[in-house]
């Protein structure tokens, strides 16, 4: 990933500009919160604890945080990809595989996590090879394939044509408008991207923590009240693992804390196969204090200035995710998951009297979710215009949700009836990693968390932060798949023979789905990363800035001033729209601006009451028609530096600022950019 990186290596587009103000605002903090620099005066209002993480390594390894951005791709890649491939080499180890086979299989882990795409790739390749007619690309309806020429070749050759592949779920009115725009982004899109968001940084703390989970559940003391004294350096690291999602990627906590009661519950059942009751009462002793710790231990972060752009939970009415659009997005490892979960319940013994709480409990877990959409939604369209809607659309959220539901009860039931008789913890760890990402899915189909989109993106983050986790959690459990699949005996006592059901013709069969599949999905992944590390002869490199060299030499050198060589100090710039060269130079150097990207302050804050009258005092310091008032705003802000670049120059249309001369000296000249700085005392208020 370092070499894809270096041949597209600029910090110019997409979010990458506001993950650089994010890394370097961790780097340049001389206090925590650190100040946003994009909004002087105020903390960082998110969770950015992974940029604080790889701004220690770039400052161990020497290199300027340009460089260690795209460092930090390849390094989070590589360390996702450590931890799973331990994760299933050990599930394995434990139903007795052998070194080569644990190796083998445990080298798919990180294949199907971090390497594979999602079969809109083989779309665009049966798109450009002029296949499917006019009916199939309107009934399959993604957005963007039905206008790419039919051109032959191999791949794509249309800028970006990868992209598409995290825009498939939509639903569109007639006029080709989203009503349902969504987000079904997935870790090599991630990495051949480059941003370096949060969800990103978070992979390998998250499959971290799910591996600790697996050491908690093969723990061998007694899980009870007295379990942490016994084993408290496990359930603190647990807890440490866990509660550091929080503050590098909070979406991803709810979820591992999920995982941890589920895993306490498994364990409470293994050693208490007597009584649900008593390993539920004994998994929730452990489990209250786990969460509780991990609350705790990072209790700065939640108690700062933080405020999400969150406010709330509503049922989903209206639209809904197409079976179609969901296989396209992760069918390979739905259906390495189902293949599992149908051979573990074949071989499972036969129910008995004393399942029946298991099932009851699998089954209202499952349908919980489906009984408080009904609720929730019946309850709203009394409050607005009737209950009529809610039963109408009823039928629509069944659609996936019933299918979901189902699977869940029964990767849940597996799961603890697996745990209950003791017999093949990787198999009852699997299927709870099925269980849990199934009713992730099967949650984005029912609610969506409401935050500062609306309208046709209402669900945008909801399916693009939980079916990110789903895709994770079901790619860990696939690649255990194929290592049970693929032997002819997996597991241990009490599961029976597999039975002798499935003739050749049907194993042949079911091979040569998954191999279809398996070459579908890194279709993708060869054309992606072949078109993003393609580099001009001489240019590659891991510098994200070093595109400034031939355009903008003097701006490249006045961030390197002011990062590298200038005494702290707070710094005014223009203020532009987001996802454009504004903000460039506070993102670039980690010194706090008055603005930057206002729309993302906005979503952070909430509103734009935080920074209300700053643009306008910006602009009066540039105009330079009443030096007092400029003098005063500088001195009110706490500003030490005043840049001025083209982009100074071309919106306030000033070429310096002589008329400041008694307050203000130049301190770094080169070409077209200044630098000036403050040179009378300074409050802040």
């Amino acid at each position: 990933f370092a070499f894809v990186t270096s041949g597209s290596p600029a910090i110019n587009h997409t979010e990458k500009p506001m993950d650089l103000m994010l890394l370097n605002a961790a780097s340049q903090a001389q206090y925590f919160p650190a100040e946003d620099s994009w909004l002087s005066g105020h903390s960082v209002s998110y969770y950015y604890f992974g940029h604080v993480i790889v701004s220690l390594v770039g400052k161990a390894g020497g290199v300027a945080t340009s460089v260690g951005y795209n460092l930090s791709i390849a390094t989070i890649a590589a360390l996702a990809g450590s931890v799973a491939f331990g994760l299933v080499y050990n599930l394995v180890r434990l139903t007795g595989g052998s070194l080569r086979r644990s190796l083998a299989f445990g080298a798919t882990a990180p294949a199907l996590v971090l390497l594979a795409g999602n079969l809109t790739g083989a779309l665009e390749f049966v798109r450009i090879r002029g296949w499917g007619g006019e009916g199939f690309w309107n009934w399959a309806a993604i957005k963007g394939l039905d206008a790419i020429p039919s051109v032959g070749g191999v791949f794509p050759d249309d800028f970006w044509w990868w992209f598409r592949s995290t825009r498939v779920i939509d639903t569109l009115d007639q006029n080709g408008a989203s009503l349902d725009y969504t987000i079904t982004e997935f870790p090599v899109f991630s990495f051949v991207l480059g941003d370096l968001h949060a969800h990103v940084l978070a992979i390998p703390f998250l499959l971290l923590a799910v591996a600790t989970a697996l050491a908690v559940f093969l723990s061998s003391s007694r899980l009870d009240a007295s379990w942490l004294r016994r084993e408290w350096l496990l359930g603190a690291f647990l807890a440490l693992s866990a509660g550091a999602l929080a503050f590098i990627n909070f979406w991803d906590y709810p979820t591992i804390m999920a995982l941890i009661a589920g895993i306490m519950l498994l364990k409470g059942l293994k050693d208490n196969p007597e009584s649900l009751s008593r390993a539920s009462t004994a998994a929730a002793s452990v489990f209250v204090p786990v969460l509780a710790l991990s609350v705790v231990m990072f209790l700065p972060f939640h108690l700062s200035a933080y405020s999400g752009q969150t406010s709330g939970i509503l049922p989903l009415q209206g639209v809904s995710t197409r079976p179609f659009l969901l296989f396209v997005v992760m069918g390979l490892p739905i259906i390495l998951c189902l293949l599992l979960l149908a051979r573990t319940l074949l071989r499972l013994p036969r129910p008995e009297a004393t399942d029946a709480p298991l099932a009851a409990t699998a089954v209202v877990v499952a349908v919980l979710p489906i009984g408080l959409w009904l609720a929730t939604a019946l309850l709203f369209q009394l409050a607005t215009d009737g209950a009529g809607n809610a039963f109408a659309d009823l039928g629509r959220r069944l659609t996936l949700a019933a299918p979901g539901a189902i699977v869940v009860a029964a990767a849940a039931y597996g799961a603890m009836a697996l745990a209950r008789n003791g017999a093949s913890p990787a198999h009852a760890f699997a299927l709870l990693l099925i269980a849990l990402a199934f009713y992730l899915l099967m949650g984005a189909e029912l609610f969506h968390i409401v935050d500062s989109f609306g309208g046709a993106w209402r669900r945008m983050n909801t399916v693009f932060k939980f079916y990110y986790q789903a895709w994770l959690l079901l790619g860990i459990a696939a690649a255990y798949a194929l290592s049970v699949l693929w032997a002819r005996e997996a597991g241990a006592a009490p599961l029976r023979p597999w039975p002798k059901l499935a003739p050749a013709a049907a194993k042949l069969l079911g091979g040569a789905v998954v191999a279809v599949l398996w070459v579908a999905s890194f279709y993708y992944t060869a054309g992606a990363l072949t078109d993003r590390s393609a580099a001009s002869p001489g240019s590659r490199t891991l510098d994200g800035l070093a595109f400034l060299e031939n355009g903008a030499p003097d701006e490249l050198a006045a961030i390197a001033w002011l990062r590298d060589e200038a005494g702290p100090g707070r710094i005014v710039e223009a203020v532009g729209d987001s996802y454009t060269e504004y903000g460039r130079i506070s993102a670039a150097t980690g010194r706090a601006a008055l603005l930057g990207w206002k729309g993302h302050e906005i979503q952070w804050r909430g509103s734009h009451e935080p920074f209300a009258g700053r643009e306008e005092d910006i602009a009066v310091i540039y105009s330079g028609t009443d030096p007092e008032q400029a003098r005063q705003l500088l001195v009110n802000y706490g500003v030490r530096y005043v840049y001025l670049g083209s982009r100074e120059q071309a919106k306030y249309g000033v070429a310096s600022l002589p008329y400041y001369e008694e307050f203000l000296r130049t301190a770094f000249h080169q070409d077209n950019v200044i630098v000036y700085e403050f040179h009378e005392e300074q409050t802040v208020e």
